[in-house]
């Protein structure tokens, strides 16, 4: 029993928290409807519609004003002062009417003022006009004053260029005449050719010198073999006779001493002459050859370089004297004169001949002297010495006869001498010559400096006189002053005209055509300018309507295009733009010239042009398209999951226009599509992701 009442109290409290827990869903879900009721009541109420295909047509349409076709100044003199006006704008009136008039009082001042003007002005043209006729008088006095000068100077410089021309000539007359009479003068290749000739005289003498020496040098080494086996002859036979060894001894001594006569007349030539490059003094010619012409010799390598002054003169002349001497001591001691050569006075080959005749002539006393001791002498010999002996004996003879050819060409060259050249005489008149040449030739260029500057000076000068000449022929500035005297003098005469005229007519100003007044540009009691006084419509001309558009209405109207015009109280017309034109407000001011007799001034219009646009698959209002720093957009309506479940939102996507009017927008495609709801309407402003509830159809 208690089992089943707990059972049953434990089913009754489930029963109540089941009651209690539907109680409370119920209460949340009572909460919720009330609170979505409650946010979507608060949310932007939509207005959506999806793109639509349509053509964009574009209507232009504005209001304007009938104008006057033209306008007719009323013009008078101005500075004057108005005295009364008759006529007030948009009057009409007819030619020959008065519009206003001016102060017959001011009139008079103003006539009195401008004679006095008339009259300075007539005085300072009179001034002007004498002073022109004083200016031209002194510009004829100062030409021909140039003009004289001019002559003056050009007789003076030219008189100057003749005179220097003169000297000219005479300085070039003295020039010619001095290289018409030259000096000769031997060329640098005849005078090389003569040293050279000389050179070559003077190097063959070296040469035979030379060879002479070589060959008295060879005789002497073979005379020295000669005597050497002599010696031995003497010596072996000395022991058996005393006398005939004593003669045999004198008879060597003799020969030694011929020996050493022909080496001290010979040796000095040979040293002296031994060195064939020309490295020896002057007195080397002097010892080879020992007469003058050594001394030529030595004066022509002096000169001309060929040979090397190492020595002194004076020097070389005592070695040729003491070889000389030595020479002829050694004749008399050996053969005395009788083997002394007569020759042509030359020392040299005479020198040279005396000692070879010494030794030719000491061979066969030798000989001689050897034979008449023959049969002790020869028995002590053995046959290669005999052999030997005659072997000497005839090199000697043939190198005596060698030796006397060599002397005879030596006596020949010395017979043929060759002058040094000397050219000095020749330069001296030379140089005096090309002094002359050069003091006339800088005369000459003296002269000719001298004439081109003359010639220059007359040019200058001249020019210079031609410069005041043509100074003084240059008319003279252009001065207007006169001109515009009289220009203003006309003036004035035209304005007192004009005064006296209007002072006639009692300072009335009329009308001369018929017209309407449109424009009052003057006032009682002020004064008249320059501008017109007063505007009048013209009447001949046919009215004009202007209206204005905006500049984008301006692409869809241009110039010469035909609009449809509707004047108030008139019936419609078409008519052609005929002005276009730019105004200040970025717009476009149009002007449509109206048919003769179609409208009145003042009277106002409305002109209308449609444009047939294009075909656009994607269209909207153009309140569904907002701008916003120069690009579009528009607002589309997406759905989302949110808290209380699906809801709305507003997504911002930018757009493109292709063409619009004032009703409808063209977007480009790509942005959108055919089926995207895009909001047209909105009951507040919207933002980007905004929830927003659509409107119920």
């Amino acid at each position: 029993m208690e089992i089943d009442e707990e059972k049953l109290m434990s089913r009754r409290r489930m029963e109540k928290w089941i009651k209690i827990f539907l109680v409370f869903l119920a209460c949340v879900w009572l909460c919720t409807i009330i609170s979505k009721s409650i946010y979507v009541s608060g949310l932007a109420v939509v207005k959506t519609d999806t793109p639509s295909k349509k053509y964009v047509e574009h209507v232009v349409e504005a209001d304007g004003i009938v104008t006057t076709g033209g306008e007719i100044a009323v013009n008078t003199q101005s500075g004057l002062r108005v005295d009364r006006l008759y006529v007030m704008q948009g009057d009409a009136v007819k030619a020959g009417d008065v519009l206003f008039t001016i102060d017959l009082k001011d009139i008079a001042d103003i006539i009195s003022v401008k004679e006095t003007e008339l009259s300075k002005l007539q005085c300072n043209l009179s001034d002007i006009q004498v002073n022109e006729v004083i200016d031209a008088q002194k510009k004829e006095v100062e030409l021909l004053w140039a003009q004289e000068d001019y002559e003056t100077a050009d007789k003076e410089t030219l008189t100057a260029k003749e005179r220097a021309k003169e000297a000219l000539d005479q300085a070039e007359a003295e020039l010619g005449k001095h290289l018409a009479d030259p000096v000769p003068y031997t060329s640098d290749n005849s005078r090389q050719e003569a040293w050279d000739d000389y050179h070559d005289w003077v190097n063959r003498g070296y040469s035979i010198t030379d060879q002479v020496t070589a060959k008295e040098r060879e005789i002497r080494d073979l005379e020295e073999q000669l005597a050497w086996l002599g010696q031995n002859r003497v010596l072996s036979g000395a022991a058996g006779d005393s006398a005939g060894a004593g003669t045999d001894a004198g008879a060597d001594n003799s020969g030694t001493e011929a020996d050493g006569t022909t080496e001290s007349a010979t040796g000095d030539t040979s040293g002296d002459h031994g060195n064939a490059d020309k490295d020896a003094d002057s007195g080397t010619a002097d010892s080879a050859t020992g007469d003058t012409s050594g001394d030529h010799d030595d004066n022509s390598v002096g000169d001309n370089g060929n040979a090397d002054k190492e020595a002194d003169t004076s020097d070389a002349d005592k070695v040729t004297d003491g070889d000389a001497d030595d020479a002829d001591n050694d004749n008399v001691d050996n053969d005395g004169s009788d083997d002394v050569d007569s020759d042509d006075g030359n020392d040299s080959s005479g020198s040279s001949d005396t000692d070879n005749s010494a030794g030719t002539d000491d061979i066969p006393a030798d000989d001689a002297d050897n034979s008449g001791k023959g049969d002790d002498s020869t028995a002590d010999l053995t046959d290669e010495e005999i052999a030997a002996q005659k072997e000497l004996q005839e090199r000697i003879k043939k190198a005596n006869t060698e030796l006397l050819a060599l002397q005879d060409a030596l006596t020949k060259h010395g017979r043929g001498v060759v002058e040094q050249p000397d050219f000095s005489a020749e330069e001296l008149k030379f140089d005096e010559w090309q002094n002359t040449r050069l003091a006339l030739e800088a005369n000459v260029q003296k002269a000719k400096e001298y004439y081109n500057d003359v010639s220059y000076s007359r040019e200058v000068t001249l020019r210079q006189k031609m410069r005041d000449i043509a100074n003084a022929q240059v008319t003279t500035r252009a001065d207007s002053t006169a001109a515009i005297y009289e220009l203003d003098i006309k003036q004035i005469q035209d304005q007192l005209a004009s005064l006296y005229s209007l002072k006639k007519q009692k300072g009335a100003i009329r009308a001369e055509n018929d017209g309407i007044v449109s424009r009052i540009q003057v006032e009682v009691g002020g004064r008249t300018s320059d501008t017109a006084a007063i505007l009048m419509t013209d009447m001949q001309r046919p009215c004009q309507f202007k209206f204005s558009i905006t500049k984008e209405q301006g692409k869809h109207v241009h110039l010469n295009d035909t609009v449809s015009l509707k004047l108030n109280g008139q019936s419609e017309i078409e008519a052609t733009v005929d002005y276009f034109m730019e105004n200040a407000q970025g717009g476009y001011d149009l002007l449509c010239m109206l048919p003769e007799g179609v409208g009145k001034p003042g009277l106002s219009g409305t002109i209308q042009k449609s444009v047939q646009g294009e075909y656009h698959s994607l269209t909207l209002p153009v309140d569904a398209v907002f701008e916003e720093q120069g690009g579009y957009f528009v607002y589309t309506l997406n759905e989302k999951e949110g808290i209380l479940g699906s809801e709305y939102y507003a997504e911002k996507i930018k757009v493109q226009i292709k063409d619009k009017n004032d009703r409808f927008a063209a977007l480009e495609s790509g942005t959108i599509s055919e089926d995207t709801k895009v909001i047209l309407y909105a009951t507040k402003e919207l933002k980007q992701g905004e929830s927003v509830r659509p409107q119920e159809k």
